[in-house]
């Protein structure tokens, strides 16, 4: 598990003013999602709402993609997702929330869209096995870069985790995030050309 992801995420979810703690377990592996759900249920009782990022990352060209890059996003997205739904179900308070984070709209290849199309078909499952539980979906324009520049995204994420969401079930929603400026070395660069 990306350590600094989570501590990134679970940063910019502090700043807008709610809690985040990041607990380190693989979420592609069930007795990991299990233990850390009894851990987190066992430190904070009941939970109000799960944000699960999928953090499968994949440009290789579908003609390039081999076997084992393929096994590890259907692992990292798909069976993390399945799992997080599953164990998480067992752990939220009444008519609680989970919002997942599919992989970036801008991953256009075949197998990466799979492997969102296969995130998505689980909320829409879960949404229709379980009706009392809001089970939404975002899906970033791009990856994310900074804390800076994906606020919209972590909004997003909660904004479907709040009351003001209430109704919302079953929902994937397209986050738009601003282009983040070019680093210091690519501006340097770009200052040189004539």
């Amino acid at each position: 598990p990306d350590v600094e992801l989570a501590t990134g995420v679970a940063s910019e979810v502090e700043a807008l003013g709610a809690t985040a703690i990041p607990i380190r377990g693989d979420m592609s592996v069930v007795l990991d999602v299990t233990s850390t759900f009894e851990k987190v249920e066992e430190l904070f009782g009941l939970l109000d709402g799960i944000v699960h990022v999928t953090t499968a990352e994949s440009k290789t060209p579908f003609v390039e993609l081999l076997e084992g890059e393929w096994y590890d996003l259907m692992s990292q997205d798909v069976k993390s997702s399945l799992y997080v739904l599953q164990q998480g179900l067992r752990h939220l308070a009444g008519g609680g929330f989970v919002t997942l984070v599919l992989p970036p709209a801008v991953r256009i290849e075949p197998h990466t869209l799979s492997v969102r199309r296969a995130v998505e078909g689980l909320i829409e499952g879960v949404t229709r096995t379980f009706p009392g539980v809001r089970v939404n979906g975002v899906v970033p324009s791009r990856d994310p870069v900074s804390e800076a520049y994906d606020q919209a995204l972590v909004r997003a994420a909660l904004g479907l985790g709040s009351m003001v969401s209430e109704g919302v079930r079953g929902v994937v929603l397209e986050v738009e995030l601003p282009e983040p400026p070019p680093s210091p070395e690519v501006y340097e660069l770009l200052r040189e050309v004539p």
